[in-house]
């Protein structure tokens, strides 16, 4: 049985298991980085040759007990990393901590305007926390999607409510729906192209290739 995993907002992994599991059991997960915790996010009902790791077992009281001090010492680490980010003088924003279960590892997230050099960073939060350190950089979307707001059209984020995955969004899918307008008329608060204009590509493909049989 295998499992898709959400480990962080921005990680999701596929891992194995003896017994099968329900869509948002919390469970502890063993892999070859350590143990985590995460959410069962979906079924896998195809076979996977890249198994992350191994479901061990649903939460118990007392792990759940342990999370929210570990969340606790998320926010502390958030914070540090803030202030040396502002001692550095970084052009980049910090979002999310997180602390594996077995507190061997501590992986940031942060988002920039651009590709950034971080080794004086690195080298200095990891003995500043004395951990195993790692720092990602996520996209403008994933960021909306963490932290939600409100679209042009007035409703809450697609991205925030319902929408699993970021399918990549391309102008060709605003040319294909009539939509000759400037990208800055049909980009979301995140400054990337409307994730809305995916949902009747294929009716927009499938009308023009019947136009032109």
């Amino acid at each position: 049985m295998i499992s898709q995993i959400k480990i962080t907002p921005f990680r999701i992994e596929p891992c194995e298991s003896d017994v099968s599991y329900e869509v948002g059991d919390l469970v502890i997960i063993k892999s070859k980085e350590g143990i985590d915790i995460g959410s069962v996010s979906s079924i896998q009902k195809e076979d996977i040759e890249n198994i992350y790791g191994k479901i061990l077992r649903k939460v118990a009281s007392t792990d759940i007990e342990k999370l929210k001090e570990l969340r606790d010492y998320e926010e502390f680490c958030l914070i540090e990393l803030k202030r040396a980010v502002e001692e550095f003088k970084y052009i980049m924003k910090p979002v999310y901590a997180h602390c594996q279960f077995d507190e061997e590892r501590l992986i940031f997230y942060f988002t920039a305007q651009k590709r950034l050099e971080f080794r004086k960073l690195h080298r200095y939060i990891s003995q500043k926390l004395n951990k195993r350190v790692v720092i990602k950089q996520i996209g403008s979307r994933d960021y909306s999607k963490l932290f939600g707001g409100i679209g042009p059209c007035g409703r809450n984020l697609c991205c925030t409510t319902f929408l699993g995955e970021l399918k990549s969004i391309s102008l060709r899918m605003a040319r294909d729906q009539k939509l000759y307008v400037s990208p800055g008329k049909i980009s979301g608060i995140c400054g990337r192209l409307l994730c809305c204009l995916n949902f009747e590509e294929d009716f927009y493909t499938d009308f023009q290739d019947d136009e032109n049989s």
